[in-house]
């Protein structure tokens, strides 16, 4: 993920929101937006809406029998893939 600095003027305004409790979309600094949970119709797939944001995850596993020389051991692998329309720090095909 690439940095993308913040300017000065947008540092300031958003340090000057936190001091005074406000938000952008009106919400006070406890309110928090409707959460909707939906579970897709392939297995291990869902999706989460929060307030106007939309995410789909997808989890998938597979169990495989230990090395011989390692019977207590195992690996986990994990693979997250971030759109570039979700924050322009997310580079395509990364």
């Amino acid at each position: 993920m690439k940095d993308t600095p913040l300017s000065n003027c947008e540092r300031d305004f958003l340090l000057k929101a936190i001091e005074e409790k406000k938000r952008l979309d009106g919400r006070q600094t406890y309110d928090y937006r409707k959460m909707k949970i939906t579970f897709g119709t392939d297995y291990g797939c869902c999706f989460v809406d929060l307030g106007k944001t939309r995410v789909m995850a997808q989890v998938s596993g597979e169990l495989v029998a230990p090395k011989e020389n390692r019977p207590n051991e195992g690996i986990m692998f994990f693979n997250i893939e971030l759109s570039p329309m979700a924050s322009p720090a997310f580079e395509q095909g990364r």
